[in-house]
This record gives C-alpha cells, structure tokens and sequence, in this order.
C-alpha cells in the first residue's frame, strides 16, 4: 500500500511538473511504459537524475511510450518493453543488438528529426534501471547527457553489501546492488521468553518494511549473523550443552532459523559467519563453535563443515534460501587463509546449490604488502569476494586523502578469473555511503561498482570519472593522477616492508588513527613499547638502508601528490572544496613524514643503545629533534591522531640522551610485561579478599558495564567519567550508573569483577590529591574482538597503605 501511493504520487509529479529552475534550460522526455511508471527502481533512478540534472540546467518530465517523441528524449526499455523502441526499430531507425542478461543494458543515441534521442534497452526492467543509472553517472562526469552508444552487463551477478536501513539500501541501487545483508538474526528470532520476544516482534515488524522496500529495488534481503548467538531459553528447550559434540547443540542452531525463516518469509536468505563474536547485549550470550566447547576434541575442520551442512540443511534445502558463509577470522592461520584447511572443511560433502563462501580478497585483512587470498577457485563451491577498504591507516574523523584500491582490486579478480571455471560469482563492497563524498568510503564503492562491470577496466578511467564528479572536470586529470598515486604513499609511506611478510597485520607500528604504545607505559615507562620496537628494528636490521628507501618513496610520493595539486589547484570551481583537498593532502603528507621520522628514530635510538658511539649520538639527536618536531605541529592542526607510541619513545629517547647508563640501568629495573601482569593479579586477589573483610563499610558508588576490545583506561573524578582510549576498537555498547559521587578526600578504589575477560579491571591510580582526585580504572581484554566487561566499583575510607594495596607504579602525593 505504501508503495502503491507512492507511486501514485510520483505519477502526479512527473507527469504535471518540469523538474529544474532557471531560465536557460534543456528539457529532456523520458518515456515510460504503465509498468516503468508503476517501478520504485525507476521512480527512484528519475529522482536522482532529476536532483543532479537541476545542478546542470537540465529539466526532464515523463511521457508515456504510447505519445509521440517530440524533443529530446530517454526512451526506456526495449522493443519488448516499449512502444517507442518499437516504433524506431520497425522504423529501422534504431538497430539494437540484444542483450542476454537480464541486468545489463544497451544504450543508443541517434538524432532524429532534430532531437537527440537515447534509448536505453534493458535486457529486463532492472537493466533498464541499471542503465539509467550509467546515463546518471555520466551527468555526474560530464555535467551534460553525452552521446552514448554502449553496451553493458555486470560480469558478477552477486553484487552485495552490508545495510541496514532504506537510506543506506536506496543509496545502493546507484552502485546496482542487487543483494544485501543487514539486521542480526538474533534480534529477529521469536525468542520463547520474555522481554525479548516482544522485542523482536517489534524488530521484524520494522525489518519487514526495509526488506519490502529493498524488494521494490530488486535487492535481496539477507540477515548478518555471527554465531553462535543465543538466548539460554533455547539451550533449555532443547536440552542441549555448548559442545559441537552433543547433537542437541546442533538442534538447537538449527531451531533458532527454522523460528526465524517461519517467522520471516520475506528473506531471501541470511549470510553467516564464526569470526569475532561481539554485538551480544542483554540476556543474550555468545559462544565460539570452532573454539570452544564442553568435553569436545573435534578439529577445527569438522566443526566448521558441521556447521555449514547443520545451516545448510535447514537455510537452503528446507527453506529454499540463499545462504552465504563468510570464512574470515581474526588470525592468519585457520579457515580463511590457509588452502589446506579450507579445503578440508569444504569437501565434496558440503552441497553447491544455493550456496555461497565469501571470503576478502585480501589474505588477512585491509593491510597492504598483503598477498592475495588463496581460497579462491579451490572447490566447486561458489564464492563471493569482499572488497573491504584499503586504508586501515585511517578512520573517519582524520580527514587524510582518500585510498585509492584500483590496482590491487583489478589484479586481484584478474588473478581469480584466470582458471577457465573460476568459482566467483560476485562482489561485496561491503558498504555503500550514506552522502556523496570524496573519502576512502565512496571511492571503494564506486571502484568496486565499476569492476563488478568490466574488471579489465583502464583504472585511469575510473580514478578520472571519481574526480570528475567531485572535483570538476577541469580538475580530472590532475586529481586522478593523484587517485593513483595515493596507495603508493600509504603502502610505501607507512608499512615497514620487511615486517609485514608472513604477519596477520602487516601495519603494526599504527593502527586506524593511532601510533600504539604496546604494553603497560604506564606503569613500565614504555619498557615493553620500546621491547615492540626493538623487534621491528631487529627484523630490518640486515638490510636498514633499503627500508628506508621504501619509507623515502612513500614520503617522495606523498610530496608529488601535493605538488601536482598545486598545479591543478586553478581548476577547481569551489574554492572551498580546493582547499579541504589541499588539507587532506597536507595530512596525508604529515602522516607520512610522522611515520619516516618514528622509524627513523627508534632506528637511530637502538643503534645508539647498542654501540654509543658520538657519530650514532649525533644521529638520534637529529631523528629526535625532528620527531620531535613534527610532533609538534598536531597540536596546531585539526588532525585528530593519536601519538601514543611516538611520545614515549620521545621520552625514552631524551633519558638516553641525557644519561645513557642511568637510562640503561632504569629500564633494568622496571617489570616487564610478565612481572606486571603477575603484580595486577596479585592485586586482584586482595581486591577480593579485602572488600570481603569491609562489607559493612565499603560503599558501592558506580556500576559499569561495556564492550571492550584491547585496551582503555576510565577516568571518574566525582560523577564524570572520562575514556583515554589507547588500543585497538573502541568502547561500545557502553552504560553506567553512580550510586554517589567519588568524594575528594584520602581513601581507596576497588573493582569488584562481575564479568570480564582477562586480563580483568584493575586500578591503575588511586584518587589523591596529586592527580586531582581521579581514580583510573584499567580495562584490557585480551583475546581477540569484543569481549563483556562489567564491574562494581566500590570505595573504602582508608589509604592503600592502611589496605595493603599500594600501586607499586603510582607516584606517592
């Protein structure tokens, strides 16, 4: 119903109004059969063609096939499909080839009669919608409606990514998605208990209308599930234990889609995997089928093919469903990225039909110096491949020059098509972006939309057509010229080549927005971050000089990049816009050159520490005086990056300087990462005993609870609390509650666990007066992904001394 008004509506207006304003205008017919009228593909492609066309003085309105062409006109659909088209090809006026796919298209332009007439022949009416898209895209190219004489069709017929709601699905259809993966089957499993069902009728009411909507665009809607989720009524029902090894674990798997599948007609399949297990709040629980279990020996191998065929049987041959498994996980050596293992879970005795791996492309993960993934092509089984985002050295907020994948994406499918029978049959750009934008986000998505299409594409094509559309076309050849130059600043600029070979992460020294410290630097003086690295440098020891070219060649392109804009900079329109490109640029630069002078440095500073002679003195005097810097200059720039690791080794580096044997002596002394692990659970062990000997007097005044993956440390100084985050993803799924306010005189802070993963909370500094009253509590979740933390604080009217729980790292006041 909602559909049908819509489209009414878009009847109304498209056929009584002309889209666009000013005065020197083109109109342009675009002629419509009833059942492109009645498309919400269609309404939606004429709702972007007609918001750019106004930007470029063009102005369309909507003719039915059964009127006369009388000016300039799209014509939609073939001979079959429109009447016009049928008209001009008995008329031999056009003579269209045909197209076998249903999704492609072929688009002529003659002039006739004085008018440029295009006509756009679908192989079906979502090629028709597909091809008025590449004539949307040209407009965005060219700022005018070209001559086009092409024809077109998706070499992938899978063409996924991973959404959620209808903004992000109708965004889509502009990159021809045509499958995508969106709410958890968690949240939609009518759960035999309370208050979660009542919950998830909610959730699949609301999921019901984006996947009717998703439907309308011919997108196929599946769930995105890690597992194994669950809520503990199922594990009851069926009377099952958390063992691979007991029969009921796997009744119970399957029962949790046979409810959802019933209760959900309207999927068309739902997509797994078994990686990191996060996301899981409320009375909800996880746990790791490959890795753990109650009393169960199984391999690897037989709990993962267990697990496919258990899905399979219910997903594909009971429910006729699509069902897509993806196979990475947090670590280099299991499914993902080992053939051997692979092949071993996907036997002859996995089914083919309706069935889909899907792997990334990548080996590992979105890391440079990465080789190819080696799965591909390896069994009959269908795969798809992930084109994730090459740019792990950036997160959203550090404004740096987008990553261009071209290259290593087009000769990663040309490596996978080279058997005669290659088993991949579609893409994941895994997202699309919500506004149109130059950053890394757009420029995968459209890179991966145009090689779902033509994946023998010149890549100088495409970087030319992205920066005709966001920089102007005067500006595209400058700007595409830096597209390409892009990956070769970061890969070479940034990743320390000969540590990367052979590693799951081949970017150590920094992550996302962040040059780590490593260890416990507050508590060892980066003692275990200097330990991290003196192994990168023992690792390119043999051969320094050809490192450092490497990083030379990042920073030398980096430079380029900034040079050629210089010259291109006079034929941007927006002045505005030219300038926040300089200023990426100028970041990109920045990080580049930060991250040749933290190399350098800590080069310098082992050579010194190893054999102080003055000629090495004098060289880490240099690194460290530019280190320092350009240290410096982030205090002065909006470029919000973390320079954890960098400062400690500048203070490291300057106690050497000063004093070397002193500063030998002190790192001595210091607990290495063992020792301080060993100190934190002895406190932990007196946390215990000690709140158990104050019951009556300990006062609980906060109670925390969060994911965490890595490490972060909670400030809380009366009611506030404040995050330093230092490692890896941040804090989510956060909520806390003060019972009081911390008071601002002497006494104790103690954590009282109630769920965490090692290595548990504990206090790094106790409130006093030197630090402002501030109690510093540690969060560091060791094992990969996500992991539950919740803790009690308490506090205690006494000193630590008084307690016995002095902090051995914390300087008296």
């Amino acid at each position: 119903m909602k559909l049908l008004c819509r489209n009414i509506l878009f009847i109304t207006l498209f056929l009584l109004i002309f889209t666009g304003s000013g005065n020197a205008q083109t109109t342009w017919s675009v002629i419509l059969s009833n059942d492109h009228i009645k498309d919400e593909a269609i309404r939606v492609v004429l709702d972007d063609l007609q918001n750019t066309g106004k930007q470029f003085g063009l102005q369309f309105k909507i003719i039915n096939d059964g009127k006369a062409i009388s000016d300039h006109s799209i014509i939609v659909g073939s001979p079959v499909r429109n009447r016009c088209t049928a008209d001009l090809a008995k008329a031999r006026k056009i003579r269209l080839q045909g197209i076998d796919n249903p999704e492609g298209y072929e688009i002529m332009t003659r002039d006739i009669n004085g008018n440029r007439i295009i006509v756009v022949a679908g192989g079906s009416l979502i090629g028709d919608v597909y091809g008025l898209y590449w004539i949307w895209d040209r407009l965005r190219v060219y700022k005018k409606i070209p001559e086009l004489n092409v024809k077109r069709a998706p070499v992938f017929k899978i063409r996924h990514a991973y959404l959620n709601s209808k903004k992000k699905i109708r965004q889509s259809l502009r990159y021809c998605i045509n499958y995508v993966s969106g709410q958890d089957a968690l949240f939609l499993v009518p759960w035999h208990a309370e208050p979660e069902n009542t919950e998830t009728l909610e959730k699949r009411r609301e999921i019901k209308d984006v996947i009717e909507y998703a439907h309308s665009l011919h997108i196929k809607y599946f769930t995105n599930s890690y597992e194994f989720f669950y809520h503990p009524s199922l594990l009851k029902e069926y009377g099952a234990t958390l063992s691979p090894s007991d029969p009921a674990f796997w009744d119970a798997l399957q029962a949790k889609y046979r409810m959802l599948l019933r209760a959900m007609p309207e999927l068309d399949g739902v997509c797994t995997g078994n990686g990191e297990l996060t996301g899981v709040t409320g009375n909800y629980k996880a746990f790791d089928i490959m890795l753990d279990g109650e009393c169960c020996d199984w391999s690897l191998e037989k709990r993962y093919r267990t697990f496919v065929k258990k899905m399979y049987n219910v997903v594909v041959k009971e429910f006729n469903r699509d069902y897509f498994q993806a196979t990475w996980v947090t670590n280099s050596y299991e499914q993902h990225s080992q053939p051997d293992i692979y092949k071993k879970i996907f036997t002859r005795d996995v089914p083919t039909k309706n069935f889909y791996v899907v792997p990334m492309i990548t080996q590992n993960d979105r890391w440079w110096f990465q080789p190819y993934n080696p799965t591909f092509n390896l069994t009959p089984h269908n795969m798809i491949a992930v084109f994730q985002m090459m740019s792990y050295h950036e997160s959203q907020g550090t404004k740096l020059f987008p990553t261009f994948p071209g290259a290593y994406f087009q000769a990663a499918l040309q490596t996978i098509e080279m058997p005669k029978k290659s088993n991949l049959k579609g893409i994941s750009c895994v997202y699309v972006p919500e506004k149109n934008g130059w950053n890394s986000l757009s420029l995968n998505a459209y890179t991966a939309y145009r090689l779902e299409w033509n994946y023998n594409e010149n890549l100088r094509d495409i970087a030319r057509d992205f920066a005709s559309i966001h920089f102007g076309p005067k500006a595209a050849d400058g700007m595409a010229d830096i597209l390409l130059l892009s990956p070769v600043a970061y890969k070479y600029g940034l990743y320390i080549e000969p540590v990367t070979y052979g590693a799951f992460n081949s970017l150590i020294q920094m992550r996302v927005d962040t040059f780590p410290a490593m260890g416990y630097p507050n508590i060892d003086n980066g003692k275990e971050h200097i330990h991290s690295l003196r192994t990168i440098y023992l690792r390119c020891k043999p051969w320094i000089p050809e490192t450092l070219i490497y990083l030379d060649h990042g920073v030398e392109t980096a430079n380029s990049m900034l040079q050629i804009f210089q010259n291109t900079r006079p034929l941007f329109a927006d002045a505005e816009l030219a300038q926040r490109v300089e200023n990426s640029l100028q970041y990109t630069r920045l990080l580049v050159q930060t991250n040749n002078y933290y190399v350098r440095t800590f080069f310098a500073y082992f050579e010194y520490w190893d054999n102080p002679t003055s000629e090495n003195k004098n060289k880490l005097v240099e690194t460290f005086t530019k280190l320092t810097a350009i240290r410096n200059k982030y205090k002065t720039l909006q470029f919000h990056y973390n320079l954890f690791g960098i400062n400690h080794l500048l203070i490291n580096v300057e106690q050497a300087l000063q004093d070397l044997p002193k500063a030998k002596e002190k790192m001595a002394t210091l607990p290495n990462s063992d020792e301080i692990t060993q100190i934190i659970k002895n406190q932990q062990k007196k946390y215990t005993r000690i709140l158990q000997e104050h019951s009556n007097d300990a006062v609980k005044f906060l109670h925390w609870q969060g994911k965490v993956d890595g490490r972060d440390i909670l400030k809380i100084k009366g009611k506030n609390i404040e995050i330093e985050h230092l490692r890896w993803d941040p804090i989510y799924a956060m909520d806390y509650k003060f019972l009081r306010t911390l008071p601002e005189k002497k006494l104790t802070v103690i954590p009282k666990d109630i769920e965490s993963r090692p290595m548990h909370p504990f206090i790094l500094e106790q409130p006093c007066r030197g630090n402002n009253y501030t109690a510093q509590v540690y969060l560091y979740d060791i094992p990969g992904g996500y992991g539950t933390c919740e803790f009690d604080l308490y506090y205690i009217a006494k000193s630590p001394k008084e307690l016995g729980l002095e902090i051995p790292w914390q300087t008296k006041h």
